[in-house]
């Protein structure tokens, strides 16, 4: 079994633009990963830049973060990002070959195959019958699908999945939700999502985005009584049916 994974936030602060309006506030906090954390807002709310900060895609302009393991900090957990619009790295290449490119360079190739191969399956989508397709001959569903399969079986220490479900009907919803829930135990995850549907369904805990500043971190059974927070962000229609369905 895994460390526990750690996250440490020093008062992140960060912008596109001097002019522009919105800002990405995150005072100081620690978090210990037990469970999927699901990260929710509204659009516009910031999930998207901390949780590309987070992977290391963007770096803060002031304040920094750590992750490390309980007990190890020296060694770095590896983290993958899986984007909002994956359609841009498939668009013109074939399936095979982005495969297949991977598969060279790790040591554990054919598994990260066959893992490919059967997460798909979860899916409903068979490798054989894409594996020659380009990303443009993909409908939108399959191209989601590849992505996040793709990510999942290259097994990071966390996955940072952002917005995993746009393209899918509730077929593919509850495929991930089924995928996450059972398929994932070694690895941690962060959700990121404006359904939160999805988030209620597979996260233990959640942390709430407004217009750049996190104003709400804890479960769900926390955040349930927190009504101020749960109407700014519009998902007190969800009191009658907070945690089943």
């Amino acid at each position: 079994m895994k460390p526990e994974l750690l996250l440490d936030i020093n008062c992140i602060r960060h912008c596109f633009q001097p002019e522009m309006a919105f800002r990405l506030v995150m005072e100081e906090l620690t978090h210990k990963f037990q469970g999927i954390l699901g990260l929710y807002g509204l659009s516009g709310s910031g999930k998207t830049t901390l949780s590309k900060i987070l992977a290391g895609i963007i770096h803060p302009q002031i304040g920094d973060f750590r992750f490390c393991f309980k007990g190890s900090p020296a060694a770095a957990p590896r983290i993958i990002y899986s984007p909002q619009f994956p359609e841009r790295i498939f668009l013109g290449v074939r399936v095979q070959d982005t495969v297949d490119r991977i598969v060279a360079h790790r040591t554990d190739g054919i598994k990260v195959k066959d893992r490919l191969v059967n997460f798909l399956k979860k899916f409903g989508v068979g490798y054989h019958e894409i594996e020659s397709r380009c990303g443009f001959e993909l409908s939108g569903g399959e191209v989601r699908r590849l992505a996040l399969c793709l990510s999942m079986s290259l097994m990071p220490d966390l996955l940072i999945l952002d917005e995993p479900t746009i393209a899918m009907g509730p077929t593919g919803k509850a495929q991930l939700v089924a995928i996450l829930n059972d398929c994932l135990l070694d690895i941690q995850v962060i959700v990121v999502s404006h359904d939160f549907n999805l988030i209620r369904k597979i996260c233990q805990k959640c942390w709430i985005l407004h217009h750049g500043s996190l104003i709400f971190r804890g479960n769900l059974s926390e955040l349930k009584t927190r009504t101020e927070v749960k109407k700014m962000v519009g998902i007190h229609l969800f009191d009658d049916y907070w945690i089943e369905g």
